[in-house]
């Protein structure tokens, strides 16, 4: 190769390099966005006002009410305790109960405190192990400050109050409580 193909080899190569995409340009598939950009007549729509939900939530309209009821729950604080040991759990613990707060559990609860609550679940290797919930100090905790950790998370552990709604809550309640009947020495 001659010194002027070298050369012409380079320019193009400057060139090429002067009108790269950056590496997110690059690494970015195309998305059904940009064909729709790419035809003239829905060019206006791609330009166009549209209400992106998740960037600018609207508010609830006046008077509504959410899907989840109106009642906040206090989180577990030391000045929430007496609030949340005054909650009554107005689901009765039957069989029923037990069995939905079973399901619940084994849905939610198992991966981190294990079948029987003792904090040995399946993912405990890969995190840090979670409390008994058949220990003494468990034992002593309300049935509204078990709802109030379920709704709100406390520590490492998520909140599950977007997961687990109302009654369900209370049940799996029941069921922590049950469990801890079972392990009472």
């Amino acid at each position: 190769m001659g010194i002027g193909h070298r050369a012409a080899l380079a320019a193009a190569a400057l060139a090429l390099l002067a009108t790269a995409c950056t590496r997110a340009q690059w690494q970015r598939f195309p998305s059904p966005d940009d064909v729709v950009a790419a035809v003239p007549w829905f060019a206006t729509m791609h330009r166009g006002l549209a209400i992106q939900p998740y960037q600018m939530p609207r508010p609830p309209v006046p008077g509504t009410v959410p899907v989840g009821g109106t009642q906040v729950v206090p989180q577990v604080l030391p000045a929430n305790v007496p609030a949340l040991n005054a909650m009554k759990n107005p689901v009765q613990r039957t069989a029923e109960s037990i069995n939905r707060g079973k399901e619940l559990f084994t849905t939610y609860c198992q991966p981190c405190h294990g079948a029987t609550g003792h904090g040995d679940g399946p993912i405990v290797p890969k995190f840090i192990k979670p409390p008994d919930l058949t220990a003494a100090q468990a034992r002593d905790y309300s049935d509204g400050y078990i709802y109030s950790m379920i709704a709100n998370g406390r520590g490492l552990m998520p909140p599950y109050g977007d997961k687990v709604h109302g009654d369900d809550r209370w049940n799996l309640v029941n069921y922590v409580r049950a469990m801890i009947q079972a392990e009472k020495p």
